[in-house]
């Protein structure tokens, strides 16, 4: 689940703000106090919006143990909702407004709308899904990155596709190509969205797909040498995985925690053999 990180000193704080200037992702901060009823009130409504979004880092910074900061700010009352961007306050919100909060965090987080055409393809992309067609979809989610080609969920949706593939290629060539091409769409998804469960989870898949046997009897020449291989690919995995539950919530969290007891079970099974 994406809940939002509680600041604890100015040193972290520092850290998280250069990290999304330099990613250009927008910063929503919950300033709040420990005896402030309001602050605890919308406290959890604060907490369903970092899940919903995933385009914004979301803090929260309790301004009795973090003075400097609420200084910093000129925070006077709590509630205080900020969003930042680029290292300036670009919107503030004062006092437990959930409809005012929920409007500010959309005019700077929400994932803005698909294309017509471009959502007229995933919608097509979809339905082949649905209906088996896996190639038929894939080339459905291509016509749509054509017209959106920084569409995240368009990127995952074809890198699934070419995952599901990949088992029933008719050669080694087919099935590699597929592989590379899913690994080129979970990087673009999760380059796009760093903050999107899905896409992490995407990734793994990809990842898992690229170092299975076939792929590593290439690689190298020795047992020895292809088993070290299998466990950089499952340690990087999981380091994966980690990523798409702690940015998940609901079935997708539940998936990627699923995967990730799978891989870390095959881990130390590998490191007993």
């Amino acid at each position: 689940m994406a809940a939002p990180i509680e600041v604890h000193s100015v040193a972290v704080w520092n850290t998280l703000r250069r990290s999304a200037t330099e990613n250009n992702i927008p910063i929503v901060v919950d300033f709040h106090a420990e005896w402030c009823e309001p602050c605890k009130a919308i406290a959890p409504i604060y907490h369903q919006l970092a899940n919903q979004h995933h385009r914004a880092l979301f803090l929260r910074v309790d301004v009795d143990r973090n003075q400097p900061i609420a200084t910093k700010y000129n925070i006077t009352a709590m509630p205080t909702f900020l969003v930042i961007r680029n290292g300036a306050v670009a919107d503030t919100l004062r006092g437990a407004d959930a409809r005012g909060l929920a409007a500010m965090v959309a005019r700077h987080a929400a994932v803005p709308p698909l294309p017509p055409a471009a959502d007229e393809a995933r919608a097509a992309g979809n339905a082949a899904f649905a209906a088996g067609d896996l190639a038929a979809a894939a080339a459905h989610y291509t016509r749509g990155l054509e017209v959106a080609p920084d569409s995240a969920v368009l990127h995952a949706n074809r890198a699934l596709m070419y995952i599901r593939q990949v088992r029933g290629a008719p050669s080694r060539d087919t099935r590699m190509e597929l592989r590379r091409q899913a690994m080129r769409d979970a990087d673009a998804a999760t380059d796009l969205e760093p903050r999107w469960g899905k896409g992490w989870v995407r990734s793994a898949e990809a990842v898992l797909l690229s170092g299975d046997d076939e792929v590593l009897e290439g690689m190298s020449t020795s047992a020895e040498g292809r088993r070290e291989d299998k466990r950089r690919m499952l340690a990087a995995v999981l380091e994966t995985l980690f990523n798409a539950a702690n940015l998940s919530d609901g079935k997708l969290r539940a998936d990627a925690l699923a995967m990730r007891d799978d891989v870390r079970a095959r881990l130390e099974a590998l490191s007993e053999s």
